[in-house]
């Protein structure tokens, strides 16, 4: 009998799922697909039909919309039976338009295969392009917190995440970022560069998201840990009432998704990417990227 290390089975994991891209974003193999996933296979994404044949047939689609599409892995952390990453899809649209989204991808595997997916896209992108299906607010449910065997270093950055968005983002206390941000920490957004760097441009960001959404709260829905790398999917919610970027006071409700990776050092944030589902902004009277 093989006994699967901790380490060995993320690998395992990862590899999985960097077939799938292979196989299927990149390569078209549709009819290799469906092998990969669970009989059991559960999909959260209200876009994909049920079933292990719904993410092909899914990709399907957005592949007679932009035909030449692929899927690139840009980060990637396997955590036990789940990998969380993040994704550019690129292409040209039958009308000859550049096609570029952002997407942020969790999977949970089951005996080799993959069991369940969630995902954070830029639904923006896809109201572009006319997909339809779009009007809800993209909630899936949400996971249990860290799963499996782990570091005392892995604990300790998650608690350091998690601390972050109760205290800086739903309690809004500005003055506890030091806490948690190193103060030259670099920030990228996935859409944009425009993002500036450090804790100072942090703070000033998020005082004008408070000033905007004064009710602004977050919930950490599904988070993972492996070495110095923590990621989240999370939910921001809140209303409209001030100004902001150049829109509101709308009087309007957010409800986001985004995911977000860190890259721990020293007991503090060093980097952080982002993946943002920008229509939820703009539904909310914002100006986006």
């Amino acid at each position: 009998m093989t006994t699967v290390t901790p380490a060995g089975q993320r690998a395992r994991n990862a590899a999985l799922v960097r077939e799938l891209y292979d196989t299927l974003y990149h390569r078209y193999r549709f009819d290799k697909a469906g092998r990969l996933f669970h009989g059991g296979y559960t999909d959260h994404d209200p876009l994909v039909e049920p079933g292990v044949l719904g993410p092909a047939r899914r990709f399907r689609a957005l592949a007679d919309a932009v035909p030449g599409v692929c899927a690139g892995i840009d980060h990637l952390v396997a955590d036990n039976d789940r990998v969380m990453l993040f994704a550019t899809w690129t292409g040209r649209t039958r009308q000859g338009a550049e096609f570029r989204m952002h997407t942020a991808e969790l999977y949970r595997t089951e005996d080799g295969r993959i069991a369940e997916h969630w995902n954070v896209a830029d639904r923006a992108v896809l109201a572009g392009l006319g997909v339809t299906g779009l009007d809800g607010n993209a909630t899936q449910p949400a996971g249990p917190r860290l799963v499996g065997p782990h570091t005392d270093t892995e604990r300790a950055n998650a608690e350091l995440v998690l601390g972050a968005y109760r205290e800086v983002f739903s309690e809004h206390r500005l003055d506890a970022a030091d806490r948690y941000y190193h103060h030259d920490y670099r920030h990228h957004n996935m859409r944009t560069d425009q993002v500036p760097d450090g804790l100072d441009a942090f703070k000033a960001f998020f005082a004008d998201n408070i000033a905007a959404f004064p009710d602004l709260v977050t919930s950490v829905d599904h988070i993972v840990a492996d070495g110095d790398r923590v990621m989240v999917f999370v939910t921001w919610t809140g209303t409209l009432t001030g100004a902001w970027s150049g829109g509101g006071p709308s009087g309007l409700p957010l409800k986001m998704r985004t995911c977000d990776q860190f890259r721990i050092e020293a007991g503090k944030v060093a980097e952080h990417w982002e993946v943002v589902d920008y229509l939820a902004l703009e539904r909310a009277g914002l100006p986006t990227p």
